[in-house]
């Protein structure tokens, strides 16, 4: 038994977002309590003594407010946070904001003592050197907690910025010999394949001198390896300096000679294709999208796969387009785009 790694993003759900809803929840009920008391306190000062809910003329009316107005500006960050939770910039500045006013607390706390002394008016230097040494160890304690805070932000903030593809946990993923000896032996036969349609189509243009014959003799070999009902050779050309891509040759396909298949780049599956220089597959095309003419009457593909040619320096020179009965796989499309590139070669 051998193992394989297999990436897979492993989330927690449902109680990150129960715990998410709850806490918008709450926070945005205290948040509108808080806010109310303090619009009904401006207008009406003391009001929650008025109504008997608590005696507030105690209470230092400035120390009061500052307290209310504080508690109600955690609630509100607590709402702003459970509802940005899933923005990752908001994280980050959030993260950024608290590093400031952790600076912010750890300078006001070193400086209290200052202020409570100016404020009492005391000049004794004694005294003031005694309430500094008593105060110091305390403003180390809260300063090493507060660097420690710090530390766990960075780390925080560290973890949000990087890419989600390296927080990915691998998970192994088990199979046996007999499947990957299974793989491998599609693996093989794709390659035979690819290389007996590469080697038939070569043979089938060799001995063509002609670009014009040797193109149409190329479309023909392609289609008749892939078992295609229907085949379009497209030449990349211009009309009034617009880029388009113009029927050549057909296979099963043919035009009258007033008339002129186009496409401009982007126009249609063809014109896709040349504009994006990507092969594509459809097996679902939509009916009456291309008729095949045959001595059994007009019949509709359901399958499409369609390739860009394009040089040795990258750059579009047309566009073969294959018609099918049958779906086409993604290694009919790998063996297109190589052989396509004869159609390049002189």
């Amino acid at each position: 038994m051998k193992t394989t790694q297999k990436k897979t993003n492993i989330r927690r759900k449902g109680s990150r977002s129960d715990v998410r809803k709850y806490g918008i929840i709450f926070n945005g009920v205290f948040t509108a309590i808080f806010t109310t008391i303090i619009l009904l306190e401006i207008q009406f000062p003391n009001i929650l003594s008025l109504v008997g809910i608590l005696d507030t003329k105690e209470f230092n009316r400035e120390t009061y407010l500052l307290t209310l107005r504080f508690l109600d500006l955690i609630f509100i960050t607590g709402t702003v946070y459970f509802y940005l939770d899933k923005s990752k910039p908001f994280n980050i500045y959030l993260g950024i904001l608290f590093l400031f006013l952790c600076i912010y607390s750890i300078w006001g706390i070193h400086d209290l003592p200052n202020v409570i002394l100016t404020s009492l008016e005391i000049t004794d230097d004694k005294i003031i050197g005694q309430i500094r040494e008593v105060s110091n160890p305390t403003f180390y304690s809260i300063g090493f907690t507060f660097a420690i805070l710090i530390f766990f932000l960075f780390r925080l903030i560290s973890d949000l910025m990087k890419d989600p593809e390296d927080q990915i946990i691998y998970v192994p993923k088990y199979y046996n010999k007999e499947n990957k000896s299974n793989e491998e032996e599609r693996i093989d036969a794709i390659k035979e394949r690819a290389q007996l349609i590469r080697k038939n189509i070569r043979s089938s243009i060799l001995t063509v001198e002609d670009q014009e014959d040797r193109e149409q003799k190329l479309l023909n070999a392609i289609c008749k390896e892939f078992k295609v009902c229907t085949g379009i050779y497209y030449k990349v050309n211009k009309k009034e300096d617009i880029d388009i891509i113009q029927y050549s040759k057909g296979f099963s396909f043919f035009l009258p000679d007033s008339q002129v298949l186009t496409y401009e780049f982007g126009e249609g599956l063809p014109g896709q294709v040349a504009k994006t220089k990507t092969s594509i597959i459809s097996n679902s095309i939509p009916e009456r999208y291309i008729n095949v003419v045959s001595g059994l009457g007009d019949a509709s593909p359901n399958s499409l796969m369609i390739s860009p040619i394009l040089n040795d320096d990258d750059v579009l020179t047309g566009v073969v387009e294959l018609a099918s009965f049958n779906n086409f796989t993604k290694d009919d499309r790998e063996i297109l785009d190589n052989v396509t590139k004869w159609f390049t070669e002189n």
